[in-house]
């Protein structure tokens, strides 16, 4: 016995060598990779000449080189010959995104990048692949058949990176089989106010949630090496402060001083950097005044400077010119060309034409522009060219992607989808519903596979119904199926504003023993997202306090990337559930959940507002909460941030820290019990909070440091231990640096907002 032990542990050695051994050679690999990769780019640099350098600095839009108008549909790609001739081979162009205007399957892609590519590497002078970008944000949404998952703010309500990961992987792998190599995604965006409507196409309003769920992402986009076949680069957006307008409208000028930029809106980048990013998009939007697209303190200072990162840096679209038609910074495209360039912005998205490319030359030539700048943009393009392996594999075979759109892809979508759904009430317990009862569906977003899939599915804004998949389940189909057709009654009730057949829902309730009422927003994004007011349209709401006066119970079901008000009616209806934009399988998730065959385990991610004057996000300061008598209790939220209810329930006790007093740079552990008191297996988020009691700069109400999600049998009983150091203590100072001051925090631990455990620490110098 003796003796086979030490075999196994020669065994254990000499294994843990050989992974050393395999780490270290890898590690080699990648680095003498690396170095041949800066001589190659070195290389063509010295062979190019200036106008090649500023071509590969242009970003087109794919319809500028087909013919018909850019934004005339179109049912096929057909390239107008002298355009194509002009872009493609006389200037060089680094960079396409866009559709060519429809969807086209992962066959026709292959065949539209094959033709561009093909003549770039063998008609321009020096053979340079061009590098194809898509906003494929939810999936693989701008390629035919592909799966089309929940948008991010339902992902970040998961509460699990897991299923951030499994979506970046799925979503490059149908990019990929569609030759589709750079994807304009994940959002990064801290998402502070809820009437911007792109707040659903981001993680939330938590800068850690968000960090952690774009981490992920990025990991399974790029893990297996951005030369992978199945591998996309990433390009995070939009940095920085899109979130965060002052109006709440889309590319709205933000306020935001220094130590918020590097309290709340910089680290989810910074995560970004740190695990590879090699995209970055600049916003849209102006910050304390100064367009992004113009902040040399941003991109350069900053992100190419403290964060020294190392890839590309892209404008959004047409960005350069609305430097002169929107923010009025540039008297003309020349001018602003230059402080884009100038700012650190490496790849223009000028969409329609070419004059940017001449713009660049002319200059240069005239010494606005650096030689040196116009070098480090193009080494950056080339960079991440090389990076793709697209020198070697310019477009990808589409079929050796067995996997594109299979049941294993679309399992994992449902399994987002059905997690993110966050039960908000459920008053005397009515969900989940018996299966064996008469039902009423009605509501604006009950019989619509739109209103489930939201903005950019197969087209822009996602209202599009041809390219919508058949075999889909809208609410009403999947409620259907649950409880057979014959116990289904169905009324629309309202559109988005206005009343349709709400008497009718009400005669039809009469027979019902249940209501679903489906609420939610019509698809948008970008400045068709702008709305004046962030309360539930009227006529959905006056449909809810009709149906109340039947008597009947109620389910409020909301299909909505943003929260929007409903406090006249949320006292009215039995139970909420917030299902976000769930995208394909939503129906089925949403059914599932009311019927009890999934326990619903989601969390806010943002704070649900219950007036439009009184919105703030869960890090208030102390002072934003002072009510009419003078005290400190006017935060009034509808729902917490972290805040979700389940069909079982759940105890927390035990809180126990390691330490009581921390100094340095110490490292130390919480740890925390978790029993499931139901009758029922369920999924549960701890999530972990600090707060600074005493600090200069007024500290937060609490700040999000860890969580989990895990899972517990009926009666079962987990610890689950988080690893910490004093670094989860800092906050900027008012030096604008990160500091600790010496002084007494608070642990915070729990699964409801309202019910945290607590325990004080104590650091010191």
């Amino acid at each position: 016995m003796k003796k086979i032990i030490q075999l196994f542990i020669v065994a254990i050695v000499l294994l843990s060598c050989s992974e050393k051994e395999n780490s270290t050679e890898t590690s080699t690999n990648k680095s003498v990779q690396s170095v041949e990769i800066e001589s190659k780019i070195q290389d063509i640099l010295s062979q190019m000449t200036l106008k090649e350098k500023a071509g590969q600095m242009l970003n087109i839009g794919l319809p500028a080189i087909l013919k018909g108008g850019y934004w005339e549909p179109k049912d096929s790609a057909d390239f107008n010959k002298d355009k194509f001739k002009k872009f493609i081979v006389d200037y060089a162009i680094g960079s396409i995104h866009n559709t060519p205007g429809f969807i086209p399957e992962k066959e026709v892609w292959y065949q539209i990048v094959k033709t561009i590519q093909d003549s770039a590497m063998q008609k321009s002078r020096l053979g340079i692949p061009i590098l194809y970008g898509i906003d494929n944000i939810h999936g693989a949404n701008y390629v035919n058949g592909s799966v089309m998952f929940p948008h991010q703010i339902a992902v970040a309500a998961t509460w699990n990176t897991e299923l951030s990961r499994i979506g970046g992987e799925i979503t490059s792998y149908e990019s990929r089989a569609a030759s589709l190599p750079w994807n304009f995604n994940p959002n990064a965006d801290v998402a502070t106010n809820p009437l911007w409507g792109r707040i659903g196409e981001s993680f939330g309003e938590d800068p850690y949630l968000i960090s952690e769920m774009t981490k992920a992402y990025i990991q399974g986009s790029q893990e297996k090496g951005l030369e992978n076949a199945t591998s996309t680069a990433v390009c995070v957006k939009h940095f920085v402060g899109y979130g965060a307008g002052r109006n709440g409208k889309d590319r709205a000028n933000a306020i935001i001083p220094e130590n918020s930029l590097r309290q709340y809106f910089l680290p989810p980048f910074e995560k970004a950097v740190e695990n590879g990013a090699m995209g970055i998009m600049i916003s849209s939007n102006a910050v304390n005044g100064i367009p992004c697209h113009l902040n040399t303190y941003y991109i350069t200072d900053i992100l190419k400077g403290e964060m020294d990162y190392k890839g590309v840096v892209i404008s959004d679209f047409s960005d350069v010119e609305f430097l002169v038609e929107a923010h009025a910074s540039a008297k003309d495209k020349r001018e602003a060309t230059k402080l884009a360039v100038n700012s650190g912005i490496d790849l223009l998205m000028n969409p329609y034409d070419i004059d940017v490319v001449d713009f660049i030359v002319e200059l240069v030539e005239a010494g606005e522009i650096s030689k040196e700048r116009v070098d480090d943009a193009v080494t950056r393009i080339l960079r991440l060219k090389f990076y793709l392996n697209l020198f070697e594999t310019p477009y990808n075979n589409p079929n050796e992607y067995p996997e594109f759109g299979s049941e294993k892809h679309i399992a994992a979508n449902y399994k987002t989808a059905s997690e993110a759904i966050t039960l908000l009430k459920n008053k005397n317990e009515i969900l989940p519903l018996p299966s064996t009862k008469k039902i009423l569906v009605t509501g604006y977003a009950a019989n619509s596979i739109n209103m489930l899939n939201g903005a950019w599915s197969r087209s822009f804004l996602g209202r599009e119904t041809k390219y919508n998949d058949p075999t889909k389940l809208t609410i009403l189909d999947a409620v259907k199926k649950q409880v057979g057709a014959k116990n289904v009654e169905f009324v629309a009730g309202t559109d988005y504003l206005d009343d349709i057949n709400s008497d009718v829902a009400v005669s039809k309730a009469k027979n019902a023993d249940y209501i679903v009422v489906c609420v939610g927003e019509i698809p948008a994004s970008e400045k068709p997202s702008d709305i004046n007011e962030l309360d539930l349209p009227k006529a959905q709401q006056d449909l809810v306090k009709k149906l109340a006066k039947t008597g009947k119970p109620i389910i409020l079901v909301l299909v909505q990337g943003r929260p929007r008000i409903i406090k006249d009616i949320e006292p009215l209806v039995d139970g909420i559930i917030m299902t976000y934009l769930p995208g394909q399988e939503g129906g089925r998730a949403i059914a599932d959940v009311v019927f009890g065959n999934v326990n619903p385990s989601g969390k806010l991610p943002y704070t649900y507002p219950k007036y439009t004057g009184n919105i703030l996000p869960y890090y208030y300061k102390k002072a934003d909460i002072r009510d009419i008598s003078w005290g400190y209790d006017g935060f009034y939220p509808q729902f917490e941030f972290g805040f979700g209810l389940s069909y079982t329930t759940f105890e927390y006790s035990n809180l126990n820290i390691d330490k009581d007093t921390l100094s340095n740079s110490e490292g130390f552990k919480v740890s925390v019990t978790v029993k499931n008191t139901g009758d029922r297996a369920g999924n549960e988020v701890v999530e972990v909070f600090v707060k600074d009691l005493v600090a200069t700069v007024s500290p937060d109400a609490k700040k999000l440091i860890r969580f989990n999600k895990i899972n517990l049998n009926a009666g079962e009983a987990k610890t689950v231990e988080f690893k910490l150091t004093t670094k989860d203590l800092e906050s900027i100072g008012i030096d604008n640096n990160w500091v600790i001051e010496l002084g007494e925090f608070e642990i915070l631990v729990g699964g409801n907002p309202q019910e945290l455990l607590k325990h004080k620490i104590y650091y010191k110098n």
